[in-house]
């Protein structure tokens, strides 16, 4: 099964949180609209076309402000305000109205202007403020010319028309945008909720993920021995998939599995977990692959799912997680990235545990030939004392050495006699039982600890050592003179001190290799 792709797309950006939309285009024309009128009414007003009274000092005042309009911006920073701009409108046009003295009065229409200005901008306080000032001299004017009629006149109609629709147009748009905001900022408020719940939901697995990573760890980092590792990877792979039962395959150097552990009881009329054989490593396997296939039960309603895992570094297989389920497994792709990392930082650990191992075993073994070293015998041997003590039994121990080697290593040199030193261990190893220890001591000299024996059963057990018809190949195939000498030592009667026995062992060999050597 190829592994699925377990990458997360990067999410998309939330959008900028909604602003108000830009109206510099629409003061602009505004506010030009705004100068040419100014600018129409100075010829209107000198040529007679309006007649107002006053005209000879309303012409100046009305150049002036053009000009303000056009000319000072650029060197006054502060006419630039549009707030001040606005207030100038209302100061000039009030005494424009003033001046003129009647409701019909073209300057009128100005202040209708500055209220277009503001509802292009959406500036309820710029329009409330020239629709007050409107009012206002309205109220002036008609109080000064004491003339209920002169309300009803067509200008004053005229402008409260359309003070009133531009006032109508400036909430409508205001509330229109204020409601389109407030749509736009709780969709955003809603999509920010929705991503911060993500985000939640994506830090709580990855927490949990920590947490379990850092908990296998923990356990890992206490384990040395391959089985335990394997143990514990096995309960964490099925913990993840939810399965009960399963097994786990070590792999030796040509990639065949050996069962090392099993978890979980199989129920009664099921297939024993340990019958599960791990599929064909697929080729472009990297490890921590979930590979799902069917197996063959006694039940014939169905078949058993298993889901195994391999582990692997560069291109070697070094075991199988294998879990057995009677019903469908699925694995979804949190479930498959968890799997992965256990995976990785379980191989890891296993390298780890399989190279301890073998430290281990130089360490306690004899590089030549393969038994236990003077320092594992020492340390076995201290351990039965200690259990000889705690039961009363005995314990023998006899050490041996072999008759004409020196001979051999004379006569055919070093490696024929390391030859003949491997074909002796392998001799004494087959001939003594599972329970007892046979170790090389130093040299050509062998010891051997029987556990729970008396002197004279132990006595009887080397005189059947015989390797006087031992053949090694380098010496075309003949019988070489070597013999055993031996020493036997027992707990208690000779001493309960590891030093005591071994050296009470190691005088009576040397008093037979006398004896023998005084028979010749």
């Amino acid at each position: 099964m190829a592994p699925t792709d377990d990458r997360e797309a990067s999410p998309t950006p939330l959008p900028p949180l909604p602003t108000p939309a830009a109206t510099l285009s629409d003061e602009g024309w505004v506010s030009l609209v705004r100068v040419l009128v100014l600018l129409a009414l100075i010829p209107a007003l000198w040529f007679g076309i309006i007649r107002v009274t006053a005209a000879t000092w309303i012409v100046p005042l009305l150049g002036g402000y053009v000009i303000l309009l056009a000319l000072c911006p650029r060197r006054l920073p502060l006419i630039q305000r549009p707030d001040l701009i606005v207030m100038l409108d209302l100061l000039v046009t009030t005494l424009l109205v003033v001046a003129s003295g009647n409701l019909d009065s073209p300057f009128l229409y100005v202040y209708y202007l500055t209220i277009l200005e503001a509802v292009t901008r959406f500036n309820l306080r710029q329009a409330l403020a020239a629709s007050t000032a409107t009012t206002a001299i309205i109220i002036f004017l008609w109080i000064q010319a004491g003339q209920a009629e002169a309300l009803r006149t067509p200008g004053f109609r005229l402008g409260a028309f359309i003070a009133g629709g531009f006032l109508l147009a400036l909430f409508s748009g205001i509330l229109v945008q204020e409601l389109r905001a407030v749509r736009e900022r709780m969709q955003w408020a809603a999509l920010l909720d929705r991503r911060l719940q993500e985000a939640t939901a994506k830090l709580e697995d990855q927490l949990r993920e920590l947490q379990f990573n850092n908990d296998l760890a923990a356990r890992l980092s206490g384990e040395l021995q391959v089985k335990g590792v394997l143990e514990i990877l096995l309960r964490a792979f099925l913990e993840i998939v939810g399965i009960g039962r399963g097994v786990a395959y070590l792999c030796d150097g040509d990639g065949k599995p050996h069962l090392v552990a099993t978890h979980g009881a199989a129920p009664e009329g099921s297939q024993p977990a340990s019958e599960i054989i791990p599929p064909a490593l697929p080729a472009e396997a990297t490890g921590g692959e979930v590979i799902l296939y069917q197996v063959g039960t006694a039940d014939p309603r169905g078949h058993a799912i298993v889901a195994s895992v391999p582990l692997v570094r560069g291109t070697h297989l070094r075991a199988w997680l294998c879990g057995l389920g009677d019903a469908p497994v699925a694995v979804p792709d949190a479930a498959r990235q968890r799997i992965r990392g256990l995976a990785a930082q379980g191989t890891s650990t296993l390298d780890a545990a399989r190279l301890h191992e073998q430290m281990k075993d130089q360490a306690a073994t004899d590089s030549l030939t393969g038994l236990a070293n003077r320092r594992s015998f020492i340390d076995r041997f201290t351990a039965e004392l200690a259990r000889a003590s705690r039961t009363g039994r005995r314990l023998s121990i006899a050490m041996l050495d072999l008759n004409g080697f020196k001979g051999i290593n004379d006569t055919h040199g070093h490696a024929v006699g390391d030859v003949a030193l491997i074909k002796v261990a392998k001799h004494l190893a087959r001939n003594i039982r599972g329970a007892d220890l046979v170790a090389r001591f130093g040299g050509d000299e062998f010891v051997l600890l029987f556990s729970e024996t008396e002197s004279e059963q132990a006595e009887k057990t080397v005189a059947r050592l015989r390797i006087d018809d031992l053949t090694i190949p380098d010496t075309g195939e003949r019988s070489l003179p070597l013999s055993l000498s031996w020493g036997i030592a027992t707990c208690p009667e000779d001493g309960t001190e590891i030093n005591t026995l071994l050296h009470v062992a190691d005088r009576r060999l040397y008093t037979m290799k006398d004896r023998l050597q005084n028979l010749k």
